[in-house]
């Protein structure tokens, strides 16, 4: 039932809607809640408050840029997790800067080098603020709903990944997001982790 479910609607953007209230970038984001990264040609309207807030930011990954000074603010927002008073607002203009900052790496044939480390930091980041406080379920509903987004959305860029023996291995960035998110549950693996976090989420077809 499960599968036939997901085959209907499209599995990622089934999920997406289930797991980010507010889904469609054109409308005001609830409070506390996750902005999803707006279509091509859509206004993104829930993201105004985030973009009033980090305008430093946004300017710096709109020009494809990874200045530190620019980029700072949002990475300790998003490291104090549902505890920082913009959290949700730093959660969104991480995942819009991922997917801008990929789209840029994805253009260039020899992507600045900086900005697959920043991407690395980043999968880094959403892992560890993922499994933070395993009691601010909201909190890690919105980080899920954004590494969802994000493989949907954002092209893969080859980043160096680590195994489960600890050995480095090519890896794309989406696929690295979500093992980042698999190693906080206690699982491992690159493969098939969205059917591993889906069957996690809404249970198996046998169940």
């Amino acid at each position: 039932m499960i599968a036939r479910r997901f085959r209907e609607c499209g599995v990622l953007l089934c999920v997406v809607g289930l797991l980010a209230p507010g889904a469609g970038g054109a409308g005001p984001a609830a409070a506390g809640t996750y902005c999803p990264i707006p279509e091509p040609g859509e206004t993104p309207g829930c993201l105004e408050p985030a973009k009033a807030e980090y305008s430093d930011f946004f300017q710096a990954v709109d020009a494809g840029r990874t200045d530190e000074a620019r980029l700072a603010r949002v990475e300790a927002d998003v490291a104090s997790g549902a505890g920082a008073a913009e959290g949700y607002l730093a959660l969104s203009s991480l995942a819009y800067g991922y997917y801008q900052l990929s789209r840029e790496a994805a253009r260039t044939p020899n992507a600045d080098p900086a900005i697959a480390a920043r991407l690395e930091r980043w999968n880094e980041l959403l892992g560890r603020v993922y499994g933070a406080d395993p009691g601010a379920e909201p909190w890690r509903k919105a980080v899920r709903a954004a590494a969802l987004d994000l493989q949907r959305r954002a092209p893969p860029v080859e980043l160096v990944c680590r195994d489960a023996g600890g050995e480095a291995i090519a890896c794309s960035s989406t696929d690295a997001m979500l093992q980042s998110l698999e190693q906080t549950a206690g699982r491992v693996g690159y493969r098939g982790g969205l059917e591993r976090v889906l069957e996690r989420w809404f249970g198996s077809d046998d169940s």
